[in-house]
C-alpha cells in the first residue's frame, strides 16, 4: 500500500543566504554542463557526442583485441604443439581448442588431470 503524503500547507520561507547557496550551486552546475557540452567528455569520440546517439564508446571494443590487431604470426616457439596447429599455446603447450579437448577426452575416460 502506497504511503499517504504529508499536505504542505504551509512553507517555511527561505533564508537569503539559502536562496543565494541554491542560486551559486544552480550557477556552477550550469557552467560545468556547458562547459562539457562544449569541449566534449574526456573519453567521448565525436560519435557519441552527436545529440540522439546511442553509443556511449563509438567505435571502441571491450576486451582483449582480435590477434590481427595484437602481432602478427604466432612464434614457433609459442605455437600449439599439436602438429599443424598454428595457433598460441595457452596452457600445457596446447592452444585453448586442443587443451579443452583433451580435457574432455580426460574426463570421458576417467582419468586424472
Amino acid at each position: 500500500m502506497a504511503r499517504l503524503r504529508k499536505e504542505l500547507t504551509s512553507q517555511a520561507p527561505l533564508t537569503p543566504a539559502l536562496t543565494s547557496w541554491a542560486e551559486a550551486l544552480g550557477d556552477a552546475i550550469g557552467r560545468g554542463m556547458l562547459r562539457a557540452l562544449n569541449t566534449g567528455m574526456p573519453g567521448m569520440g565525436a560519435a557519441a557526442a552527436s545529440p540522439g546517439n546511442g553509443a556511449v564508446m563509438a567505435g571502441r571494443r571491450r576486451g582483449r583485441p582480435p590477434k590481427t590487431v595484437a602481432g602478427g604470426p604466432v612464434p614457433m616457439d609459442r605455437r600449439c604443439t599439436v602438429s599443424g596447429c598454428t595457433r598460441e599455446q595457452r596452457s600445457k603447450g596446447l592452444c585453448s581448442a586442443h587443451y579443452q579437448a583433451e580435457r574432455r577426452r580426460q574426463i570421458a575416460t576417467g582419468k586424472p588431470a
